[in-house]
């Protein structure tokens, strides 16, 4: 990243556009053979992408199933995130039923239809070529590969944020009137807190963005396209559509928000230079070797470029921050994929200047590293390349559990079961949904130990004792776990154990207890 004081090679934006989504460049919309081609392949692969769902026998992770419960009581807000991704698979989930396909099924769709969003805003940004690249960079890049295969916080957060930069692009290229550009802009990062808090990253960096530009303005005597009162518009669209979790989390103790900042690990410091380095590393294979490298060599700040100057102050601020978290404690790849739809717009464009040969390689290698994502979820395993651990071993085995907890409950006739922690209690509230015994819905508790909530179940789902209930508990030790006024049945514990990969189970102890009268 570097700045640089010689002319831009870029264009500022001056009304035109590009063919198909993009426009024709006078702002038609006749579409070419190629925009007509593009748009079919993007389907295809979003097609592939929900095939893959379907077939796949690996089940959800606990993130996933934890936003699923969410999505089954609709709130404004939730323990540890903002509600719009749960919000999206309560819709899926009660349009196709309970099944691990209908969660996930959102993702891939939602990805095409960003890829669509930057495919009008790149060809704003420099014409109907830059656009198709920029569409086919995001439909290739690995971490949205593998983003459509699990349902996150961070797919609508994308959608949104790339809707986002559109409107702020038709504000620099004429299209968009300032005050309904930057409304409609701020009502887009607006949905996108919904999804994820990484959404303030955008108004930072539009503020960074207005502050140089305006004293630009002073300094060559010229018009400031975006202005303070534009900022202004922006924060107001932002507040307005982010309320609803704004006044959730004031009327529940800032609870998401307190939760942001123990995420972090301030308290755990570790000022690791290979954090940080590990963290740029892992990028590459965020966006894929080759891109990245071009995403990062080429970002650089040039005179007079004002639609160059807004992606990089929506790009490499983001990117900053998280290498300063994981200098200072921890970061995960993830945390920066806010930066990517402004380096996928700023690589498509210096790609459209003549540059086809690299642009090619970069979205080849990505193409073929996305097949092979494609390939191992379909297919649910690395096959001969399987570690020892496997890295899709937390995806197996859950439905052995809920299986072996069930005969348990039955047996004891209960049913109410106490989890070790929360990845099991997500899990078998997923396989127990709207099973009963003896009548009675099935219920997934944890014990607060602390009394100090860390996680959904422990504020809202924690043992509380109960006189003469009946039910069974998990643990990793083959002695109950410690809960005042249990009597606990000898000699009827059961060890659940299931193969998750070569060297590695899942080994829980099922205890039957009844709570004293």
């Amino acid at each position: 990243m570097a700045a640089a004081s010689a002319t831009s090679d870029y264009p500022r934006g001056n009304g035109t556009g590009g063919n198909g989504i993009g426009g024709n460049g006078t702002g038609g919309t006749a579409w070419t053979g190629a925009d007509r081609t593009l748009l079919l392949g993007l389907i295809a692969i979003a097609l592939l992408r929900t095939a893959s769902l379907f077939a796949s026998p690996l089940g959800l992770g606990v993130d996933e199933a934890q936003y699923w419960l969410w999505s089954t009581g609709f709130d404004f807000g939730y323990y540890t995130k903002p509600p719009l991704t749960s919000w999206i698979i309560g819709l899926s989930h009660g349009l196709f039923g309970h099944h691990e396909w209908a969660v996930r099924l959102p993702a891939p769709w939602l990805h095409l239809a960003t890829s669509l969003i930057l495919w009008r805003a790149a060809s704003w940004l420099a014409g109907a070529g830059a656009g198709r690249i920029a569409a086919m960079i995001w439909m290739t890049l690995p971490s949205i590969a593998l983003g459509s295969f699990v349902i996150s916080t961070d797919t609508p957060l994308l959608l949104c944020w790339s809707s986002g930069v559109l409107a702020l692009v038709g504000v620099l290229t004429g299209r968009l009137r300032e005050s309904r550009g930057m409304l409609l802009a701020g009502g887009a990062f607006g949905a996108a807190m919904l999804a994820k808090y990484a959404a303030i990253y955008g108004l930072a960096g539009l503020a960074m963005f207005v502050l140089v530009t305006s004293v630009q303005a002073r300094s060559a005597d010229r018009r400031q396209i975006i202005s303070w009162c534009g900022l202004g518009l922006f924060a107001l669209g932002m507040v307005v559509v982010a309320s609803p979790n704004i006044i959730w989390n004031l009327a529940n103790e800032l609870t998401t928000v307190r939760h942001l900042g123990d995420n972090a690990n301030f308290d755990r410091q570790s000022y690791s230079l290979a954090g940080s380095i590990g963290f740029l590393a892992a990028q590459f294979a965020t966006a894929g070797p080759v891109v990245f490298a071009l995403m990062f060599g080429i970002l650089r700040i040039r005179r007079g470029d004002d639609c160059g100057l807004l992606l990089f102050f929506l790009s490499a601020p983001v990117i900053l921050v998280i290498m300063v978290q994981a200098f200072l404690s921890e970061a995960n790849a993830n945390w920066a994929l806010a930066a990517m739809p402004a380096l996928v717009l700023w690589l498509a464009r210096w790609m459209a200047q003549a540059r086809p040969v690299i642009g090619r390689l970069a979205i080849g290698i990505n193409l073929g590293v996305c097949l092979l994502i494609l390939s191992v979820t379909t297919a649910g395993s690395l096959g001969p390349l399987t570690p020892g651990s496997d890295p899709f071993r937390r995806l197996r085995g859950w439905q052995v559990l809920a299986a072996d907890t069930s005969a348990a409950l039955e047996a004891h006739r209960a049913a109410t079961v106490i989890a070790d922690r929360r990845a099991t209690a997500s899990l078998l509230s997923w396989h127990f949904h709207n099973q009963r015994i003896g009548g009675n819905p099935v219920t997934v508790l944890v014990i607060d130990a602390d009394g100090r909530p860390t996680n959904h179940f422990e504020q809202n789902l924690a043992w509380k004792p109960l006189a003469g209930r009946r039910f069974v508990a998990l643990d990793g030790r083959k002695t109950p776990p410690e809960m005042t006024g249990v009597s606990w049945q000898a000699g009827t514990s059961a060890l659940s154990t299931t193969a998750i990969s070569q060297n590695r189970s899942r080994d829980l102890y099922i205890h039957k207890g009844v709570e004293d009268e």
